[in-house]
């Protein structure tokens, strides 16, 4: 009696260390416009989301300010974007207008330099947690369909 529980119990632990409990998604590479650091901005069209959107966190210089180097411009096809001067280090942020409404986060709320996450509804305490590698410029992207709803962000360092 006491072998088939000592066997059962061997078996459970041995099939059990080969079970995969990730629930991680593959990484996906952000390519074309969403990447480019110099796509020109449309002029006199403001895009789906109004008032403007700015990338807004715990940057040195403005510790969640919405300022004017941070201020993202319409690029066509949904696509927002800002070029940014960036320092090494882990960052919090959102993407969000002047009076917060609506604010934009990552899904899984973290986000790789390079990687295209899916953009979601942020919120009160739904920070992205980014960690920016080493210091330059870099350009942050974020896509809306034509009904304003999210679909994609990414940030990538910019050729120098």
């Amino acid at each position: 009696m006491k072998a088939k529980i000592l066997t059962a119990l061997c078996s459970t632990l041995l099939f059990a260390g080969c079970a995969s409990t990730s629930d991680s998604q593959p990484t996906t590479m952000a390519t074309g416009p969403m990447v480019s650091c110099d796509l020109p901005t449309v002029e006199g069209d403001r895009g789906p989301i109004r008032p403007s959107l700015y990338v807004v966190g715990t940057f040195d210089q403005a510790e969640w300010m919405h300022i004017p180097e941070r201020a993202m411009s319409y690029k066509g096809d949904g696509i927002y974007q800002v070029v940014t001067s960036e320092k090494a280090g882990t960052v919090n942020l959102q993407i969000a207008t002047l009076n917060w409404k609506p604010q934009f986060t990552a899904s899984g709320r973290n986000l790789a330099v390079g990687e295209l996450k899916e953009l979601k509804k942020g919120g009160f305490m739904k920070d992205t947690i980014v960690d920016i590698p080493a210091d330059g410029q870099y350009v942050w992207s974020a896509k809306f369909a034509g009904d304003k709803s999210p679909e994609s962000v990414v940030i990538a360092k910019c050729a120098n």
